[in-house]
């Protein structure tokens, strides 16, 4: 059986597995629904080099049960009916994915290659040699609670909450998360359910399949910040096709390492979940005059907040007393005594500043924020635009324009004295003009692409430096570390400057 899976997939960041379905049994919109219960054992299949991994395909076996496996029961003890899915490479956005699904039954229990001749596996496979290679690479195990929606803003939707945990060999890791998946009618019918959930539960929308979780848990790879993905654009894109694909690439930067901050204390998470959001803004304000209407973020002032004072402290631990404290201390038993206590401070206070930004994370404004975010670049992917190609002077007006707002905002700061927020209004003026050439480069000569992200990126490393160093006094002092500390990090700035 084939079809095309749309699905909406969700974290739910703070919840317990304990209380959460009963929590969702209560929503308006599930309350009177009819609710079934499985137990679900998947077996993902690939090749030794994982080739169906590389070409983001999917190859599984679910064992479906009507009650829960024993404590020591094992792929080959469990009883149940027996599915074997194909799943073909998708795209994702926001947490709405689509991609091909063909299931056949597989009484065996075991994976069937005539079963997938009528898929795209055929040209995947045309010899049928990898078939042969297919090994068992990871499990996922979850209870799942299902509430089928008939005639719910004109759609049927099926909404599954999925609790359990992802295997690899020895190692595993919990599985908490909320499907809503799209049988019959429009899309904006699974951001409308969303949106209901997201009134009463918190929810980060989630691109990440379970299927790539399994893939990092078995590769052994951590949870780890997801760097920006270049934007590629055709020669001849329209401003409104070009602004449609790069803030969804935006987005995407954005929202993953959101989701990764709920796991990892790792600062380079926080620092790539600022740049995308920076990146985001940008390419709003790049593309202002082609959108349809402002995109309303104020939702998200509170973690936008969280996530700067975060990355203000792990700058001022790891970068700005990673690089001076040594010439601070320079062996002197004192100082050393001054740093090591200014270092618990500031951890200290990390530990409880990374709390504050996992309860902002878990706050209902965050998750609808992000949701509406979501729909508006779904609707923007899929509306009509003017048909033909556009030559590119829309590219070259909109980038001249930024480097005289940066010109404009150097000399200002020139003529007046130094100013922390007059600096830093620059620092973001520089990167507005280097994310926008990033994103147009494909539409404008290379040279010039080149030299105005490296004019930018200048702008911004120097005033970006001297910003850190006047951060780190300013938290020294609010931390109330000794003032022997903050004065050398002075010395160091007037030095800087001269």
């Amino acid at each position: 059986m084939a079809h095309a899976e749309t699905e909406l997939k969700l974290l739910l960041p703070g919840a317990q597995p304990t209380v959460i379905e009963e929590r969702l049994r209560r929503l308006g919109a599930l309350a009177r629904r009819r609710q079934t219960t499985h137990w679900l054992w998947n077996i993902y299949f690939d090749t030794p080099d994982q080739q169906l991994h590389q070409q983001r395909h999917a190859l599984r076996l679910r064992c479906i049960s009507d009650s829960p496996w024993r404590a020591n029961a094992n792929a080959a003890t469990v009883r149940g009916e027996w599915v074997q899915t194909f799943k073909s490479a998708g795209i994702s956005r926001g947490g709405l994915s689509r991609r091909g699904e063909w299931e056949s039954r597989q009484p065996s229990g075991r994976l069937d290659a005539e079963a997938l001749r009528e898929t795209p596996w055929t040209d995947l496979d045309p010899d049928g040699r990898l078939f042969g290679q297919l090994a068992p690479c990871f499990e996922t195990r979850c209870r799942r609670t299902v509430w089928t929606l008939h005639r719910y803003q004109g759609a049927t939707i099926e909404a599954a909450l999925d609790v359990g945990e992802i295997v690899a060999g020895d190692r595993s890791e919990p599985l908490l998360e909320l499907e809503l998946e799209l049988l019959q009618g429009p899309s904006d019918a699974l951001f409308h359910l969303a949106q209901q959930v997201a009134s009463e539960v918190a929810v980060l929308p989630f691109d990440q399949s379970k299927a790539e979780r399994g893939y990092r848990l078995a590769q052994g790879l951590p949870r780890e910040a997801s760097p920006a993905q270049a934007v590629h654009l055709a020669p001849g894109t329209g401003p409104q096709q070009a602004g449609a694909q790069a803030l969804a690439a935006c987005f995407d930067h954005f929202n993953c390492n959101l989701a990764c901050t709920l796991v990892s204390d790792d600062p380079e998470v926080v620092h790539q979940a600022r740049v995308g959001w920076r990146r985001w803004r940008s390419a709003v304000r790049l593309f202002a005059p082609w959108l349809p209407g402002r995109s309303d973020a104020d939702g998200l002032r509170p973690l936008l907040a969280e996530l700067g004072r975060m990355r203000d402290l792990d700058v001022l631990r790891v970068d700005t007393l990673g690089r001076w404290l040594p010439a601070f201390v320079d062996e002197d038993a004192q100082r050393q005594r001054i740093a090591d206590v200014a270092l618990e401070r500031i951890d200290e206070a990390r530990r409880a500043q990374r709390r504050r930004l996992r309860d902002a994370l878990a706050a209902p404004g965050t998750g609808q924020t992000l949701l509406a975010l979501a729909q508006g670049l779904f609707q923007l992917a899929t509306a009509q635009t003017a048909a033909g190609a556009y030559d590119t002077p829309w590219a070259r007006k909109r980038i001249r324009k930024l480097r005289r707002r940066l010109d404009a905002a150097l000399k200002a700061s020139r003529r007046a004295p130094a100013d922390l927020e007059k600096d830093h209004r620059v620092r973001i003026q520089a990167k507005r003009v280097r994310y926008a050439a990033e994103i147009l480069r494909d539409l404008l000569p290379a040279r010039r692409t080149k030299g105005l992200a490296k004019a930018a990126t200048q702008v911004q490393t120097r005033l970006g430096a001297e910003r850190d160093l006047r951060q780190a006094v300013r938290l020294l002092d609010e931390l109330g570390t000794e003032a022997e500390l903050s004065s050398f990090l002075r010395g160091v700035l007037a030095a800087s400057k001269g």
